[in-house]
């Protein structure tokens, strides 16, 4: 049986020497693109580091870094007819992201060496050493969601992987959405997601989960729909398993599942993406309950 000690272990945050080391990858790498950009960019933190739900092997820093040239306009949302006016009055783009792409690959190789860059699908992969995590660098455009003309519902940042099409995601409001719900359940929600996923990579080690089955984001989502109620037991095991419990029990009911959403609160979590499944996510909760149930 997982003691419990081990599961409150596991519900902590890493240590401050990694934190600091997370800290250290952040400023080189904004210093770099800032020499180069100027204030044509923004940054901005995400990522289970900067939403502090990641564990001691789930620290890497996720940095987007942000061109004001553009931005991606979502009008899924609006009438026809707005949607003609929008086309009246856009202007045509000037700098197209895979430029804007290609300079930070340029700009980040040049500051760390080719041997410590890699271009990926969608980021720029900076390795760590000795005092920095690993970064993955993240280029994008702003992203505004309009509810009609002129009027903007969201805004986030978009990007488009090199072998896909263009992704929309809302970090600032995952962040604001994760500290609210931490504050409500007395800290209890984040913690439990950190159990969830170390009990992930100890079924990996175990060859009992397959490596990306259970993505951090996709954790952190499926714990976030658990109401706040479930975060008041007397330890983190009983947290654990009432949530473990209320996730197998509403992937039963796909009218109940297709209403989780993503920590954002602006996208569904399955609706749309089908690499999320009600069955992935209902054997996962059973196996987090297998684990750390008492004998």
């Amino acid at each position: 049986m997982i003691s419990e000690e081990q599961i409150n272990r596991w519900a902590n945050p890493p240590s401050d020497t990694e934190s600091e080391k997370c800290a250290n990858a952040v400023k080189q790498i904004t210093s770099a693109l800032r020499d180069h950009f100027g204030d044509k960019v923004s940054f901005i933190r995400q990522g289970s580091h900067h939403n502090r739900t990641n564990i001691r092997l789930d620290s890497d820093v996720d940095l987007a870094v942000v061109h004001s040239a553009t931005y991606f306009p979502g009008t899924s949302g609006m009438t026809e007819a707005d949607k003609q006016l929008y086309e009246c009055y856009r202007s045509p783009v000037t700098y197209p992201y895979s430029q804007f792409k290609a300079e930070v690959n340029e700009v980040l190789q040049k500051k760390f060496g080719l041997a410590n860059t890699q271009r990926k699908n969608k980021c720029i992969r900076v390795n760590g050493n000795t005092s920095r995590v690993n970064a993955d660098v993240v280029p994008a455009f702003t992203y505004r969601r309009y509810r009609s003309f002129g009027v903007v519902e969201a805004e986030g940042i978009a990007l488009i992987p090199d072998n896909a099409a263009i992704i929309y995601s809302f970090p600032e409001q995952h962040y604001e959405n994760g500290v609210k719900k931490n504050d409500r359940t007395g800290r209890a929600y984040k913690s439990v997601v950190r159990i969830f996923k170390n009990v992930r990579n100890d079924l990996k080690d175990k060859g009992l989960l397959r490596s990306g089955d259970m993505p951090s984001f996709f954790i952190e989502c499926l714990v976030w729909n658990a109401p706040d109620s479930y975060f008041n037991g007397k330890t983190y095991r009983e947290d654990a398993l009432l949530i473990t419990d209320k996730i197998w029990n509403d992937m039963q009911d796909t009218a109940v599942a297709n209403e989780y959403a993503e920590v954002c609160n602006l996208h569904w979590l399955f609706k749309g993406s089908p690499h999320r499944t009600h069955e992935r996510a209902k054997d996962f909760a059973l196996q987090v309950w297998s684990h750390i149930k008492e004998s």
